[in-house]
């Protein structure tokens, strides 16, 4: 396994014109989404623009040592970078719905996929 980022930050794309609501993963979280990344199947088409109103998706930014990484994740379609992934049972996706702070959770529930 690759190393671990120092921290990795989770935001929900669904506001327009302000700021996203955000949190922290622990340690623990990081290091599990991390090996649920390495199981995915990397494809070579590219990645569309998540657009739209509501829901567009999860931006996780990881630091590592002054450096940054972003990875995007909508249904079955997971971003890193240049590189995209198939995630056919939409595992990062519902990974983090389930680490969601629940006072987002219930706030945004009507917006999230089920």
């Amino acid at each position: 396994m690759e190393q671990l980022p120092d921290r990795a930050q989770v935001e929900i794309d669904v506001f327009s014109g302000r700021p996203n609501p955000t949190w922290e993963l622990g340690r623990r979280d990081l290091t599990a989404l991390l090996r649920l990344l390495e199981k995915l199947s990397k494809v070579k088409s590219a990645a569309g623009a998540a657009n739209g109103l509501g829901f567009r998706g999860f931006k996780v930014s990881f630091a590592t040592r002054g450096t940054q990484r972003e990875l995007y994740v909508k249904g079955n379609s997971v971003t890193d970078g240049p590189q995209r992934f198939s995630d056919n049972h939409k595992i990062v996706e519902k990974f983090l719905l389930a680490k969601m702070p629940p006072e987002l959770h219930d706030q945004f529930d009507a917006v999230l996929p089920h």
